[in-house]
């Protein structure tokens, strides 16, 4: 399989050829999110079962006002992100 593009670090699979295969797509993956495209557009992201796992509990802790990334069971990481930022950012979000 082969993605088109990167969308911010996101692979990029074209609708059909996710169609085809979704777990194969998943597995290339290798537990990134994948962003499914039509027409050069990105209509969804598909997501392994692990990764939503972890957003689900970082969306409950923000909820909570425990964003502290140390009270975080996510594993998450991404380069020039600030995540405390971001999870603070997040829970006012949430909260409203």
């Amino acid at each position: 399989m082969t993605y088109a593009t990167k969308t911010y670090g996101t692979p990029t699979i074209s609708i059909g050829k996710f169609i085809t295969n979704p777990t194969a797509a998943l597995a290339e993956a290798k537990g990134d999110a994948i962003a499914v495209l039509s027409d050069n557009q990105i209509q969804f992201y598909a997501v392994p079962a692990s990764l939503f796992e972890e957003m689900t509990a970082f969306c409950e802790f923000a909820q909570r006002g425990t964003t502290s990334l140390k009270h975080l069971q996510a594993k998450f990481t991404a380069p020039d992100i600030e995540m405390e930022k971001l999870a603070t950012e997040m829970a006012k979000k949430l909260k409203r």
